[in-house]
C-alpha cells in the first residue's frame, strides 16, 4: 500500500443465516449460564415481541457510547425497541433488568458511535469492519461505509457495564 493512499476499511459480508441461527442458540443459554461469565463484549437481550407478545432472546455485541450500554443492529427485531421498552440484558452471567430505546443516527453519528465503542474495548472484528492490520478506522473512514454500517442503536437505561 502506498503510504499516501487512504486505508481500506470495508465492512466483511455477514455469515449465511443458518451460520447465525446456529451461534445464536449455542450462545443464548451460555450467556445466560454461570458460564456467561467468562464472554466479554457480548450480552444477552430478552424482551417480548410488541406484535407477537412472545419471548425472544438475541446475543448481541455489548458496545459502550459515552459510557451507555448500546448495541448496533440492522436486525428486524429493533423496532421493539421504537418506544422506550423493557429488556432483561445479562452481562458476565449478570441480569438486568432496565429498558432500551430505538435511536436512528445518521452515516456520521453512527461512524462516531462506532469509534467510541472502538475505544472503549469494542471489537472491530465481531462488528464486521476489516481494515489492514495496524491501523484504526477513523470517524470518516467509517462514515464511508454510509449506511452499510447502520442507521440505528439501541441505548439501554443502565450505566456501563464492567469487565471485572
Amino acid at each position: 500500500m502506498q503510504p499516501d493512499s487512504p486505508a481500506e476499511v470495508r465492512l466483511a459480508p455477514p455469515p449465511p443465516p443458518w451460520v447465525l441461527r446456529t451461534m445464536n442458540h449455542v450462545m443464548r443459554p451460555l450467556l445466560a449460564s454461570p458460564l456467561g461469565q467468562r464472554f466479554t463484549g457480548v450480552m444477552l437481550l430478552e424482551f417480548q415481541g410488541r406484535r407477537s407478545g412472545r419471548t425472544i432472546k438475541v446475543p448481541v455485541n455489548m458496545n459502550l457510547v459515552d459510557d451507555v450500554v448500546t448495541a448496533f443492529t440492522k436486525a428486524p427485531w429493533r423496532h421493539n425497541f421504537e418506544s422506550r421498552s423493557p429488556v432483561t440484558l445479562t452481562y458476565r452471567g449478570q441480569a438486568h433488568r432496565t429498558h432500551g430505546t430505538l435511536v436512528r443516527v445518521s452515516p456520521e453519528e453512527m461512524a462516531a458511535a462506532v469509534r467510541k465503542s472502538l475505544d472503549t474495548g469494542g471489537s472491530a472484528q465481531r462488528m464486521g469492519i476489516r481494515s489492514p492490520k495496524g491501523h484504526e478506522p477513523t470517524v470518516a473512514e467509517l462514515a464511508a461505509l454510509g449506511p452499510a454500517l447502520g442507521s440505528s442503536l439501541i441505548r439501554f437505561d443502565l450505566g456501563p457495564l464492567t469487565d471485572t
